[in-house]
């Protein structure tokens, strides 16, 4: 199949409904009637599976190729999630934390096949979306889990129907000359992002779901989407490196110092979120085609950084606006480099 957009808007929608489930069980499980700690140790774990899982599957998927299989395991264990959760709310995190990990590896996997940011930003968009909305109606005590399990059954039976996957793309694999001559420096702006994603915009959007603030959490929803998908489109343009720096540099004032106006705060996290499709695309590049590994290091390990400083003593120094305004002089002095060192090796 030549245009392979429909299957990973398939792929995005699964995305959606994916963490849908997860954001209705944190909501709703912050919200039973158990011990506190209890309540952190179910949080933890889940973002310990989720999140930080996602680099072990990564592994395991890179090893057994075999895609279709872990997306029907993945949505099978959503479905008992879904099943138990009334019952077993502790097992229920814990196979939906398994169940992320795997879904959010393979189907990003398979949407980068041939790394354009673009297509990687259609099936990331519905991801922020879904975890809001899951969210939203876990907080308003509306039941949805007969609709949930009715419909998580219908995307299963789907996947049953998804192509296989034809094996790896080694076209992948084969880094055009011009796009190493600056690897040194893509991996310093990488490293760069992941400093920045302890602003992640989930964590602002556990934190707002905690303040009842639901007319933000639409507005960070919608800008947030569109985000992904307008920003993988214009990155695969004007260039992912450029384009990341660019943005996360307009992104980062709007985040901080205008972080209680409500129109440029969802500004800056369409921006922020619009970095994504392009900073993945350029850890696929810089990691040589491996897409599991750079999926798994984008999607999950920097979240993951992100929840440690979030829960940490330590947050209030790194998302301190003078901390983030060192970070946006770094980033605007290493754009300055890789522009001058992109003319250099041109002449």
């Amino acid at each position: 199949m030549k245009n392979k957009l429909p299957l990973i808007a398939l792929l995005g929608v699964g995305h959606g409904l994916n963490d849908f489930i997860a954001g209705y069980f944190m909501s709703s499980f912050v919200q039973l009637k158990i011990d506190v700690l209890q309540i952190g140790l179910g949080l933890l774990i889940y973002n310990l599976l989720a999140f930080g899982g996602q680099y072990p599957f990564a592994l395991l998927l890179e090893k057994y190729d075999k895609p279709k299989r872990y997306l029907i395991a993945a949505y099978s264990l959503n479905l008992g999630a879904v099943a138990c959760f009334i019952f077993l709310p502790s097992l229920a995190i814990v196979l939906a934390g398994f169940a992320s990990a795997a879904y959010h590896v393979t189907g990003g996997t398979l949407s980068s096949e041939k790394n354009k940011a673009f297509n990687i930003g259609l099936f990331a968009a519905p991801g922020v979306a879904g975890l809001i909305a899951g969210g939203y109606f876990a907080w308003a005590q509306i039941d949805v889990l007969p609709i949930l399990f009715t419909v998580t059954t219908i995307f299963l039976l789907i996947l049953f129907w998804f192509p296989a996957s034809p094996g790896k793309n080694t076209s992948m694999l084969q880094v055009r000359k011009e796009q190493t001559m600056i690897e040194g420096h893509d991996i310093l702006m990488i490293l760069l992002l992941t400093f920045i994603s302890f602003r992640s915009v989930i964590w602002s959007v556990f934190q707002l779901i905690y303040e009842n603030q639901y007319d933000w959490l639409i507005a960070i929803a919608a800008s947030a989407f569109a985000g992904k998908i307008i920003g993988g489109w214009i990155a695969d343009r004007i260039g992912w490196r450029v384009y990341s720096l660019v943005s996360l540099l307009l992104a980062m004032p709007l985040l901080t110092i205008f972080k209680k106006e409500l129109l440029l705060f969802t500004i800056g996290i369409g921006l922020l979120q619009s970095s994504i499709p392009a900073t993945t695309s350029l850890l696929i590049r810089t990691m040589k085609g491996k897409r599991e590994r750079a999926i798994a290091l984008s999607f999950g390990t920097t979240i993951m950084v992100g929840a440690i400083v979030f829960f940490s003593p330590a947050r209030n120094f790194f998302i301190s606006n003078w901390v983030l305004s060192i970070m946006s002089i770094v980033m605007v002095v290493t754009l300055i480099m890789l522009k001058k060192k992109h003319q250099t090796l041109e002449q």
